[in-house]
Formats: C-alpha cells, structure tokens, sequence
C-alpha cells in the first residue's frame, strides 16, 4: 500500500467514477484500475461493487475510506510540519494589528532579544481577523490578536493583556463634558475606524446593530496619527483600545456600556511544528 495508492482510492470514491477520477488526477483509467486491484489483492477484500450507474462501496471500502483519509491527512499535514522546520537563521512572520500591537510589541520583542537575540521577526501588518486565518493556513508563524469571544479549535495562546475599549473624542466635542455617553449618543456619530479586518470594526458594528444604532464611518485607516488629529481636530470620534492615544490637551476618552473588554494574544497553529525561535517567542510572551 503506498499514499499514491491511497490518494487515487480517495478520487476514484469522491465521484464513484474512475473516468471522473482519471479527468481529475490526470491519470489514466488502466492505473487507476489497476491500483485497486492492487490494493484488493493486497488486503484479500473487495473495495468497490460495480453498479451500472458507477462504483459502490463496500462496508470494507467504506471502513478503508475512512481511515484512508485519516492517513492521507496525517501525510499531508507531516508534510507541512517538515517544510517548517526551522534552521539556525530561521525568520518568524507576525502577523502584528496596528492598534493592539502598539500595546504590547515592544515589550514582547524586548523580552524575546533578552532571551533569543538571534531572531529575525518579519512583521505582517493585519488586521486580527485576517491575522486569524493566515494562522489557520500557515502563512504566519504567529500573530498578535484582539478578540472578546473564544477562539476556534487548533489555536494555541498566550493572553498578553486584557483591556477596554473607550471613545475617543476631542474636547471640543459635547460628550466631553459627559464622564459617560449613552447608547443615543451614538447613533449616526461620524466615527473613524479601523480597516474591516480588524476585530475593534467587527466589535462595534456588533455592538451597534445590537442597540439598533446607525454607523456614520467618515473614514478608514490603519493610521493611528491619522485617527489622532481627526479625533483632537473635532472632525470625528474613534474607538480605540484603552491607551491607544493618550488623554491630552486635546483628546479626552469615554466608556461606554456594555462593551464587553478585549484580550490582547499571541497565538499560532497547535498542530504545527514549533521551531525552537517560536518556543522562544511563545516564552517570551508568557513572561511579559
């Protein structure tokens, strides 16, 4: 039995058709014929029943598609782990969100170069949903998230900060004179937000449609000096994660009910290899 038998057995039962399986792995019908019957003959069972509308299992192919399929994904995911193992000058990529990565990079990249100053990071600026998924596909090593709700099976995680969510607003704006807005104070207030990747955008349009609020998005960017000067201008408000922007001569923040507090993370796949630079970046992000 080889994974190449396997894999035309896996083709052949996704259409129950061998000259579907053949169009597919362009391969020809003879070797995909003759696989099976290799394997049959190898196992002393018949795998398929020949109907005249295609092949059938039989409870033997049934119990053999199943573990043959478990095989197939072990290989693959074994091929993976080997592509990323890591070698003496192996670069990280994190994945790095421009908001809550403002909170705790510095202080993770401090701790790691005191332990592992051989490390290259290359950083990927995304947003926390995006940073999710690129974990999921394994084109990050790692990624800085925020996030109020749990995350999905196969994400391994250190918590690096928990923190709140504020409006922010300048001191020209009426709701500074206010230690706390209402949910009406909200409605239709021209906002600069986020890209719509990120989790504070999913956050808040959450929030709005659960208080029955219109959204008023001026503008969007990653730009925190941007959302800075629009925000001590007057020409909008923003929502930001507690110290983002500090309070000033000019900015002045608020809470706001009922928005749940966030969890700053590092996560990465559970499943992959972890090379020994991502052991000391998962360390260094315990002791932070």
């Amino acid at each position: 039995m080889t994974l190449i038998q396997l894999k035309y057995f896996q083709t052949i039962c996704k259409y129950n058709n061998i000259t579907r399986a053949s169009a597919e792995l362009h391969v020809s019908q003879p070797s995909l014929s003759n696989a099976v019957k290799e394997l049959e003959r190898e196992f002393g069972v018949s795998l398929f029943t020949r109907r005249s509308r295609g092949l059938e299992l039989t409870p033997e192919g049934r119990y053999f598609l199943d573990e043959a399929n478990k095989l197939l994904e072990q290989a693959e995911q074994l091929t993976t782990n080997m592509k990323h193992m890591s070698t003496t000058d192996r670069t990280l990529t994190l994945g790095l969100p421009a908001m809550s990565g403002s909170l705790v990079f510095t202080d993770l990249l401090r701790t790691l170069y005191a332990r592992s100053p051989g490390t290259h990071i290359q950083v990927m600026e995304n947003g926390s949903l995006a940073n999710r998924s690129k974990i999921m596909d394994h084109t990050l090593d790692a990624a800085i998230i925020t996030r109020n709700g749990p995350l999905p099976p196969g994400i391994g995680h250190v918590a690096l900060r928990h923190v709140n969510i504020c409006l922010y607003l300048s001191v020209m704006h009426p709701l500074a004179e206010k230690d706390t807005v209402t949910t009406d104070d909200l409605d239709q207030l021209p906002l600069a937000m986020l890209p719509e990747d990120t989790f504070l955008d999913h956050c808040i349009h959450q929030y709005y449609e659960a208080h029955h609020l219109k959204t008023n998005i001026i503008v969007r960017t990653n730009q925190l000096a941007t959302i800075q000067q629009l925000v001590a201008t007057n020409t909008t408000a923003a929502f930001l994660l507690d110290h983002v922007l500090e309070e000033s001569s000019d900015i002045v923040k608020r809470t706001v009910p009922g928005l749940l507090p966030a969890e700053i993370d590092l996560i990465w796949k559970s499943s992959r290899h972890l090379s020994p630079h991502l052991k000391n970046l998962i360390t260094a992000a315990r002791n932070i």
